[in-house]
């Protein structure tokens, strides 16, 4: 049972008289606090605002944003160091953090905390912000914090991300700024069209701003697609097949052309009354988001593997007896958001104590309004020949000669509409109070606090069956062939999706299976002291978390017979951590700074990990369990920061750092065969998929980053000059009983560089970007592992100032025709989906008044 150490309602109280004594502070004396530096989009506030900060900090100003044609904050956060993007759909979602798990990443709007959108994230924790719902219009810049302080929440592993709104810019009563732009994406020959615009104004001698934003985006990506699944068996092969091909015999094989329509928008906005220098009075909101409806077309060969009756050694050729083939057509509609409202205030109290605090509503979402997956399978078995020699391009033939893609062999038509709804929204509250204390060394401060966040996390997907008029393809499908993957291959006519969307359904109902409904509250406390000594600033202090969690889900029993039965059940879970940090900051000269920093943070565990969800399957000749871990502890780091960084001219710095985290309980996917010590079948032998904390595991690396205008090289060379990053990782940890190896998702390298040129009213860059090879998912064993392909990928951005208030642009995305590539094992020889998307060439124009 856990003890609040806030009652709920006693940090809106006080943080609600914070906020009006901030609009009656006008008669308070002046404040001797620092301002901190306010980043209105240009470098040099960055750079200024990341030597100022108390932690270990990157931040992307919106110029750099800007450079390059990212779509959003996933985008735009690749460019950091230690920062590597992960894609789905074209464009990144989700962003690793020196090599972490993204569910193990903290990610703030101003300082309030984001709730995950897109449950799907990539290791199955749900807790992952997914950043292609936020337009980069909207953004004022992004800032990464490596290292954490007292004053912060301890989620944030790998590290935080924090989204900046726009701001009016320093020294300006108002400003607009906008922009309007189209393009192609070459692999449909599909438009995209584009915009933002931000406004600000002071009113009432500057006492009051405004700023709003909007941001759109529209766009028709098309992704061509092949996922492959392999036995994993070698008994199903001849004898006498060589042991490379015995690997490669399939299960299924899965032609996949996708098209997508995706309509993001992004609002923004904020008011601030500021009645005097030592008080202020806000209210902000933001919402961003997409609404994607995708149409997929999917042609499969399955039961390959049933009756392989020769593989040709020579030739690489597999001759499978008996094969079946069905096309899947796909519609779906998906909303994904985020929605943020914030009021909060400051002032000082007395000459002597600053108070701040702040209420805040966010919340998550991802709905599938419909979700209609129509089968037309070919009753007739046939022989097949099939090689996939090419890895990349596995081709197939009919025995025979029968043409497989034509549409009157499909006569038989399953399928299901599954809607979903996944909302997870979050009410916080904190207040805090700082005020001048000179314990030990020079201009000494004693800041403290708390805060509570109250979690409710639902889902629920529902089923219906389709109850098709017409069970022929032929009736659903018209127009040319589709030809795709570059011409390689045909799958036959196009469906009509309109037509399929008419098919008629049973009652939707809900699926108990899916359900969902979570509680995690979190009340937190700290203080800290931070002092200087000469050069030298420290920032010690503690932190303390309770977590009260609740988490319901239903466990679905499937019994020999088949039949189905449902129970609900709950787990809770109730812990308390306390986390230290100290903070050394010391400027050895006027162009060199160092900085230290031993800091600890927490993971909780996902709510796909942790969830009461049970599935068993009694069906088979060993039970197959697949269930959450409600045991599940969370992960705690301990952290180590040291870092270097040196100015060079022109705003030019070169930096290095290095860093090591060790973890306590980290969490896996696991999947144990014939497992003996499964609740309620001990002493039975069950297959068990689920999640387990893997005792001890630690990250270590370096990093560097390195920036400079040429200005020194002679005539229109002077303009040239680079901007890049790189990252090294080693991480460690026992994914199966006994076996060491690197973490799920944490890539070894990682590199960022950029080429520009910069000289009167031309802008060029080229960006390059590497991601090496990584563990996805861990498998029962090494040989079904899935691993993410590296990936290299070149961007090219160009401006010209037409005048000083309209630029022009040009840019060209994904140059390199970059894919995605996961492969069973970490050998490219055994893809699992292969995708591409092809370069976009967008253009447009920018007005700043």
């Amino acid at each position: 049972m856990t003890t609040r150490y806030f009652p709920a309602g006693f940090l809106a109280t006080v943080s609600a008289t914070a906020i009006l004594l901030g609009s009656w502070g006008a008669a308070l004396a002046q404040s001797t606090s620092v301002e901190a530096v306010t980043i209105t989009g240009v470098r040099t506030e960055a750079s200024e605002a990341e030597k100022q900060a108390p932690n270990v900090l990157d931040i992307a100003p919106l110029e750099q944003i800007r450079s390059l044609p990212d779509a959003n904050a996933a985008e735009a956060l690749q460019r950091l160091p230690g920062v590597s993007m992960e894609s789905d759909s074209g464009e990144g979602r989700f962003i690793n953090i020196r090599g972490m798990d993204a569910d193990l990443n903290g990610t703030t709007y101003d300082g309030v905390r984001m709730m995950a959108s897109n449950p799907a994230s990539p290791q199955g924790g749900g807790r992952a912000v997914a950043f292609d719902s936020i337009p980069a219009g909207i953004l004022g810049g992004i800032e990464v914090m490596k290292s954490l302080t007292p004053d912060m929440d301890a989620e944030g592993l790998g590290g935080v991300v924090n989204i900046l709104p726009r701001t009016i810019p320093t020294g300006q009563d108002q400003f607009l700024d906008a922009s309007v732009g189209s393009g192609i994406e070459s692999l449909r020959g599909s438009p995209v069209y584009k915009g933002d615009i931000t406004g600000g104004k002071r009113f009432f001698d500057d006492k009051v701003a405004v700023v709003l934003s909007y941001g759109y985006e529209q766009d028709h990506r098309g992704i061509d697609d092949i996922e492959e699944d392999y036995i994993n068996d070698p008994t199903t092969v001849p004898a006498g097949t060589s042991a490379f091909l015995a690997q490669k015999a399939f299960d299924d094989l899965q032609y996949r052309r996708y098209q997508y329509h995706r309509l993001r928008q992004g609002f923004g906005g904020s008011i601030t009354y500021s009645p005097d220098s030592n008080s202020n009075l806000f209210l902000r909101a933001m919402h961003a988001g997409y609404v994607e409806w995708a149409n997929k077309h999917e042609f499969v060969l399955s039961s390959l593997a049933d009756n392989i009756q020769n593989v040709n050694n020579t030739t690489g050729d597999f001759t499978s007896l008996g094969a079946a083939s069905h096309y899947a057509d796909i519609n779906t509609k998906e909303s994904v958001g985020n929605d943020l409202l914030e009021l909060g205030g400051n002032t000082l109290i007395g000459n002597i104590v600053k108070m701040d605090g702040r209420l805040s509503w966010t919340q998550g979402y991802d709905h599938f309004p419909y979700a209609i997956s129509a089968k037309f399978s070919n009753p007739t078995p046939f022989d097949v020949v099939y090689n996939n020699t090419n890895p990349n391009r596995p081709t197939y033939r009919a025995v025979g000669g029968a043409n497989l893609v034509d549409p009157a062999l499909y006569s038989t038509l399953g399928g299901s509409n599954s809607p979903s709804n996944t909302n997870d929204m979050e009410f916080a509250q904190a207040l805090n109070f700082s005020m001048p204390v000179n314990l030990v060394g020079e201009n000494g401060e004693f800041k403290f606090g708390g805060n509570l966040r109250e979690r409710s996390r639902k889902s629920q997907q529902y089923g219906a069956n389709l109850v098709p008029v017409s069970q022929n393809l032929t009736d659903y499908v018209g127009g040319p062939d589709d030809i795709y993957y570059g011409g390689q291959y045909n799958l036959g006519p196009q469906p009509d999706y309109r037509k399929l969307l008419t098919i008629p359904n049973s009652q939707i109902t809900a699926n108990p299976t899916t359900f969902e409904h979570d509680n995690e509250n979190v009340y937190a406390g700290y203080a800290q002291y931070n002092t200087s000594f000469g050069a030298l600033d420290v920032i010690a202090g503690v932190r303390v978390e309770s977590t009260d969690g609740t988490y319901r889900a239903n466990t679905e029993t499937t019994d020999t017979l088949g039949n189905t039965n449902i129970t609900p059940g709950t787990a809770t879970h109730s812990y308390t951590n306390v986390f230290p940090d100290v903070s050394l900051k010391y400027q050895a000269s006027d162009d060199l700074q160092l900085r230290a920093a031993f800091t600890t943070a927490i993971a909780r565990p996902g709510f796909n990990q942790i969830t009461a969800a049970r599935s068993i399957n009694l069906n088979n000749a060993t039970p197959i369990i697949s269930q959450g871990n409600p045991d599940l502890n969370p992960t705690l780091g301990r952290n180590v920061d040291l870092t270097a960084a040196y100015d060079l001219p022109d705003n030019g710095e070169v930096s290095i750092g290095l860093f090591y985290k060790a973890f306590s309980d980290y969490i896996i996917s696991t999947e144990q065969l014939n497992a003996t010590n499964v609740p309620g079948f001990v002493g039975q032998n069950v297959d068990l998929i689920s999640f387990s904390n893997i005792g001890a595991a630690h990250a270590e690396g370096a990093e560097m980053s390195y920036n400079q205008q040429f200005t020194f090289l002679p005539g229109p060379f002077g303009g040239l000059g680079f901007d890049g990053n790189m990252t090294y990782v080693e991480s460690r940890g026992e994914i199966r009983a006994g076996e060491k190896h690197t973490l799920p998702q944490t890539s070894p390298f990682n590199y960022n560089a950029g080429i520009f040129y910069e000289s009167g009213p031309v802008y060029l860059k080229l960006a390059a970007s590497f991601v090496s090879t990584n563990l996805w998912v861990v498998g029962g064993g090494s040989s079904t592992d899935l691993y993410s392909q590296s990936r290299f990928r070149l961007d090219f951005g160009s401006t010209y100032d037409v005048t000083d208030q309209v630029q022009a642009y040009i840019d060209i995305k994904n140059i390199s025709n970059t894919h995605v590539e996961f492969t069973q094992t970490n050998n490219k020889n055994f893809p699992v989906q292969n995708e591409y998307y092809g370069p976009d060439y967008l253009f447009g124009v920018r007005v700043r008044l």
